[in-house]
């Protein structure tokens, strides 16, 4: 079953790209303003405390950040969103 994890959100990929670079600090700050309380709301609702939630919002981002270099944004595989959540989940488990 294909959920939208969060229709408010616009995935901009102008800030994607910008998250190539390791050390854009204002872009990952961006990223960070934009998306972990819907990373922490994803933890918080399949169980976890507050402080497990922003372990898994801190472990989420690393991910991201270590992905980011080689991919590769193409709607017609799936949102973006999507593929967030798909590696919120797994810090979830």
């Amino acid at each position: 079953m294909a959920r939208n994890p969060d229709p408010i959100i616009p995935t901009r990929q102008s800030l994607l790209g910008r998250l190539k670079d390791w050390g854009d600090q204002s872009s990952w700050q961006d990223f960070f303003n934009t998306y972990w309380k819907l990373i922490y709301g994803v933890a918080v609702k399949s169980g976890l405390s507050d402080a497990e939630a922003q372990d898994a919002v801190q472990e989420t981002v690393i991910a991201v950040a270590k992905k980011m270099p080689a991919f590769q944004y193409d709607s017609t595989r799936g949102t973006f969103k999507a593929w967030l959540m798909q590696i919120t989940r797994r810090r979830i488990i």
